[in-house]
């Protein structure tokens, strides 16, 4: 029984793996029936390897969680050095103290919650990498390199975000 394509790309549990692996079998037919040259079929063969290779490494960093021990570590050092900081500082700085330590404070709170947006690149959110973005300007690269003359017009931020 044949599967095509589009019904196999629907059964996919890894959609990225499943087309690439499309890609690849589309370039053996190509091979085999001789529409391509060697040189031709190695170039785009090498291409094909090289995606797998960085699917992996995207998959690598999507699938591995922060260590809660870590977080945990950062979220109490923060507190601690915080809340300790006010008693080295008082001396030199005396009624200024307050402003000092809270301006610390909100830069070291500041990056633990940057920390926690940065653990999932993939994810929907609003500071996450702008997925649909990068691929519409692959698709308008690819579509320019084929010749096509009608192009998708670059998605625009929206209230300054970049999906």
């Amino acid at each position: 029984m044949i599967i095509r394509g589009s019904e196999l790309l629907r059964q996919s549990q890894n959609l990225p793996d499943c087309l690439l692996r499309l890609m690849g079998h589309e370039l053996g037919n190509c091979r085999k029936n001789k529409l391509l040259s060697d040189i031709l079929v190695q170039s785009i063969d090498e291409r094909i390897t090289s995606l797998a290779g960085i699917l992996a490494t995207c998959e690598r960093i999507h699938n591995t969680p922060l260590p809660f021990a870590y977080m945990l570590l950062v979220h109490r050092t923060a507190y601690l050095y915080c809340f300790m900081l006010p008693f080295g500082l008082a001396a030199s700085l005396g009624i200024a103290t307050p402003l000092f330590c809270a301006l610390i404070a909100y830069a070291f709170f500041g990056l633990d919650a940057l920390s926690e947006e940065l653990e999932d690149p993939f994810s929907l959110a609003d500071n996450a990498l702008p997925l649909d973005a990068i691929s519409r300007t692959i698709e308008i690269n690819l579509l320019e390199a084929l010749g096509e003359t009608d192009l998708p017009s670059p998605l625009q931020p929206d209230a300054y975000f970049l999906k």
